[in-house]
């Protein structure tokens, strides 16, 4: 029986939310009015003020960044540069740097957005969707996500017409959770969660769009496959709609190039050769090698702020 007695759009309301949203707001309209030049080097002052202070968060990240290491020694690929202590001061930069850097986008029109994001495997996206099958897009914890609300409008300055939409989980407060989708979907973005079920996802799929699914994260429940080397409870979703819709999986990743500078990567993502036949388990380790291949494109991006690896 569930613990809660009021059902959930009404557990989201009342006054205290309501202050929330306020308080967020007012918050969310100062950050998102600095210069994203100047946002980015705030961010990066603020992620040294929290390296320095959160002496158990620069645990988990050194335990992470540990296992990555290891992992890109056995797979004889390039180290990552500088000693461990180096690498997570600067997880914590580049993750402040992305944060505030973010609030800044929603601000800015494609064309500004262009000067500071570069696209790089538009071929690859192209010739995806020219099967007519939509693509599933694998997303990682990395870099500044805000930027990818603005993948419509970058993508059709680029020829790319296709609608792009995401899996995302609803906020527990119901009107940020009304702002929230509000803003995205002025942008182009269609937004999906486990509310929505299979159904409405596959179809978008299938009628050509693009999905992105976050696909990274610790699941409680998932298959237990291998990531970087250690056995983990991985999200089934990306294996499980492309059965369900015939469309491709391919990567995304999302890297400091720069000051202030970011470049989107399109990424291949090798599945079995027949796919449509392959269990949870096989897809999930092609997705997982996927995300290896993401994340290796600039692993002091990545959001490792939580314990991945047991």
């Amino acid at each position: 029986m569930s613990r809660h007695t009021k059902p959930e759009s009404e557990r989201y309301k009342g006054a205290s939310k309501w202050i929330q949203y306020i308080l967020f707001r007012a918050f969310f309209s100062v950050l998102q009015r600095i210069p994203v030049r100047l946002a980015y080097r705030i961010g990066r002052g603020i992620g040294w003020i929290f390296w320095k202070t959160m002496r158990e968060r620069r645990a988990v990240v050194k335990h992470n960044l540990t296992v990555v290491n290891d992992w890109n020694k056995n797979q004889q690929l390039d180290q990552l540069k500088g000693a461990i202590y180096d690498q997570v001061k600067e997880v914590f930069q580049r993750s402040g740097a992305s944060l505030f850097s973010g609030f800044a986008f929603t601000k800015m029109t494609v064309k500004q957005m262009q000067g500071c994001v570069n696209i790089e495997g538009l071929d690859l996206l192209k010739s995806v969707l020219a099967e007519n099958k939509g693509a599933i897009i694998l997303l990682a914890h990395m870099g500044p996500w805000e930027a990818l609300t603005q993948l419509p409008g970058l993508g059709k300055l680029q020829g790319i017409d296709a609608p792009f939409g995401v899996m995302y989980r609803p906020l527990n407060n119901h009107y940020l959770e009304q702002w929230y989708r509000g803003a995205r979907e002025g942008k182009g973005t269609h937004l999906f969660s486990r509310r929505d079920g299979f159904h409405k996802p596959v179809d978008f799929l299938r009628s050509g769009g693009m999905l992105g699914i976050l696909a990274d994260q610790k699941m409680r429940q998932g298959v237990t496959v291998s990531y970087f080397g250690r056995d983990v409870s991985t999200n089934p979703v990306p294996g499980l709609f492309h059965k369900r819709s015939g469309a491709p999986i391919i990567g995304l990743a999302l890297t400091t190039v720069g000051n202030a500078q970011w470049e989107i990567k399109i990424c291949p993502v090798d599945l079995p050769s027949d796919s449509s036949a392959a269990d949870r388990a096989t897809l999930a380790i092609a997705c997982n090698e996927g995300l290896e291949r993401i994340v290796s494109e600039s692993v002091l991006d990545g959001f490792w702020f939580h314990n991945r690896f047991r």
